[in-house]
């Protein structure tokens, strides 16, 4: 946690003017942030986290200066007297970033979502031309992923109580690769994702959205990795079944609202045929990743709580393997449609 004393020790290094008040962040996990007001004006204070090299807070701050730049509405970073947006205190590296005035996601409100696709659209043609970092990870959501996670738990389960919910992760894995395979998924357009497209990462006066937050998370996969997570961060809809449940998502996607997020990405950076026939495969990888990783971050957990997360992850596997027909025909509609009145 930030204390008055750390936010003291940085904002001397900027001309913001004297401290009038601190408030806590009511977002964010992983890194130290704080909102201070000065006679300046309103802004916040981050200490990141050990994890982040100096190289790779340097790149975010050059991609968020490069969004900047291209009037993309995100929050800007704010310089110190030496003219850096990095300020390094005892070895901890610190920011101050404006601080945006927004709502929070109303899921009532369906031209929020519409305007989600459009953001996640623009930040993807903002940042063509911008060099990604080095990475060599595995893309994020490769059925390969999957196997990679039930073998750590079959290791794990001695006694044996989710081997027959792992064995389903396993078989469902396996007819993932079939629809997704290495270079299917290779053959992806690819762009400098964001990485962590969910609610609490946008900010919005009504309808508009007025701050994407937060690349932290960053890398260069496909970019309807980006989508699937806006598709399961904005569109889900809580089902009478998933209200008691102890899985990690609320429910499936809403397919009107689905459509909507999808087409109006769409009017904006067309969606080729292979990557609407690849959304399915990579949101159902999301979700049984999401559940397998719950149980693995969760060791204490009975196994009785531990099943009961593994059968949401294969409650959503199949809805999705019902409904993935219908999603695929209405996005296609969405994105022929969009092409032809390019060709036009």
């Amino acid at each position: 946690m930030l204390k008055s004393t750390d936010i003291t020790r940085v904002l001397s290094c900027y001309d913001l003017g004297s401290i009038e008040g601190i408030a806590a962040t009511g977002h964010g996990f992983v890194n130290e942030t704080a909102i201070v007001v000065t006679r300046q004006g309103r802004f916040v204070v981050r200490r990141n986290h050990y994890r982040f090299s100096l190289a790779s807070v340097c790149y975010r701050h050059r991609l968020i200066d490069h969004l900047c730049q291209r009037s993309f509405p995100t929050a800007r970073l704010i310089q110190n007297k030496n003219g850096s947006t990095v300020t390094i205190i005892d070895g901890r590296i610190y920011e101050v970033q404006e601080y945006v005035h927004g709502t929070d996601f109303d899921p009532g409100c369906p031209g929020q979502v519409m305007e989600v696709g459009a953001t996640l659209a623009c930040y993807h043609q903002a940042v063509l031309d911008l060099p990604p970092p080095e990475d060599g990870t595995l893309p994020r959501y490769a059925p390969a992923r999957i196997t990679s996670l039930t073998e750590g738990l079959y290791e794990r389960d001695v006694m044996g109580e989710l081997h027959a919910d792992l064995a389903w992760y396993d078989g469902r894995a396996a007819a993932l690769r079939a629809i997704l395979s290495d270079h299917t998924y290779e053959a992806l357009p690819r762009v400098l994702i964001h990485g962590d497209m969910h609610p609490d990462n946008v900010r919005f006066a009504g309808d508009r959205v007025v701050a994407l937050l937060d690349f932290d998370q960053v890398e260069r996969d496909a970019r309807i990795v980006d989508l699937a997570d806006a598709l399961v961060g904005f569109t889900t809809r809580v089902l009478p079944s998933e209200a008691a449940s102890w899985g990690v998502f609320r429910g499936p996607l809403d397919i009107p609202q689905a459509v909507n997020l999808v087409c109006s990405y769409s009017r904006a950076a067309p969606l080729l045929p292979g990557e609407v026939a690849a959304l399915p495969a990579l949101i159902e990888v999301l979700w049984l990743r999401g559940e397998l990783g719950r149980v693995i971050s969760t060791p204490e957990g009975a196994p009785d709580y531990h099943a009961a997360v593994l059968a949401q992850g294969r409650r959503l596997s199949e809805w999705m393997q019902q409904h993935a027909p219908i999603l695929i025909n209405r996005w296609s509609e969405a994105a022929i449609g969009r092409i032809g009145a390019l060709a036009a």
